[in-house]
């Protein structure tokens, strides 16, 4: 029986390194400890770095906190409506856009209110440079930064766009809570053909030949220069953002806490620990009480550990 006992452990011990045999390896010298704290209680919606010591999120009720390297702090903000989405362009050139069409500027000391042409609500907003820029919203909205001013673009459609991802001057994408994808060719926006009918809920190009979309149930879309196609994806649950580091490297984040990266060709999943660890004590449990109730019995185990038997 103390044979059998060990046979168990030892099927145990294989299936929990293969359980831990895609996890990331960190070395304790390796670590570095962070300590901060939110400076709000706010929802944050969305948050942008201009580089490892220089930051911007921003939420609920105007919510604008900065991030100087070391901690998170609030900023004076001009307006108490909420805030959805903050693009910068440099540490002296940001935006932000929410609620009701509310537009706010960041030139390098503080945030203020920029004229909007709308009063629909801006999901997203992406800045291609100081006189250059774009924000999409509800009902099919869609205005342009000319380095002045922000006007209305003529759209080609009516339900909300949720994110807008700009390639170049005459090369952009915005996506919808349809699962419409609209194009923009320097002149005009249009329609384009799309495999996904999910909620698209983000959009990142990585060059005028490869982009990204992913959305609702798991939904992830790829273009390739030509046309919009299915990707296989690791997960069902809702994808809320996509951002690509590369063409070999990106991640993608929802719902319950899902983290997917690219690899290049594949997405995979990132388990967090909080799914893991109740999985790996939920099967040594199971083995412990195989173990007590093969014990108790003495009699001969399961077929499947004769795989073990040196008899």
């Amino acid at each position: 029986m103390r044979s059998f006992a060990f046979k168990v452990s030892l099927i145990a011990i294989m299936v929990l390194s293969a359980l831990c045999a895609g996890l990331p390896t960190v070395k304790a010298r390796d670590v570095v400890p962070m300590n901060w704290t939110s400076p709000t209680a706010q929802f944050l919606e969305s948050v942008y770095m201009v580089s490892a010591d220089d930051g911007w999120a921003v939420g609920w009720h105007g919510t604008i906190i900065h991030w100087n390297g070391t901690d998170w702090s609030n900023v004076t903000s001009p307006t108490t409506q909420n805030l959805y989405d903050v693009f910068t362009v440099s540490s002296s050139d940001g935006w932000a856009v929410g609620f009701v069409g509310t537009i706010i500027h960041w030139d390098g000391a503080s945030w203020s209110n920029v004229t909007s042409p709308t009063a629909q609500f801006l999901e997203s907003v992406h800045m291609l440079s100081a006189d250059d820029g774009w924000a999409v919203g509800d009902h099919g909205t869609i205005i342009r930064w000319n380095g002045n001013s922000w006007s209305n673009v003529t759209s080609p459609v009516t339900n909300v766009l949720l994110s807008v991802s700009m390639v170049s001057a005459s090369d952009g994408w915005a996506v919808s809570g349809t699962g419409t994808k609209i194009r923009w060719d320097g002149a005009s926006w249009s329609n384009v053909t799309s495999p996904a009918t999910n909620v698209l809920f983000s959009v990142f190009m990585v060059s005028a030949n490869d982009g990204w979309a992913v959305g609702s149930a798991g939904t992830i879309i790829r273009w390739d220069g030509a046309s919009w196609t299915n990707v296989t994806s690791p997960t069902t649950l809702g994808l809320f953002s996509v951002f690509m580091v590369s063409a070999s490297d990106g991640w993608a984040v929802g719902i319950f806490g899902t983290i997917i990266r690219w690899t290049g060709t594949v997405w995979v999943p990132e388990f967090p620990t909080a799914i893991l660890m109740p999985l790996l004590m939920t099967l040594s449990l199971v083995v412990v009480v195989i173990t007590k109730t093969a014990l108790k019995k003495r009699k001969t185990p399961f077929i499947f550990f004769q795989i073990f038997d040196d008899t």
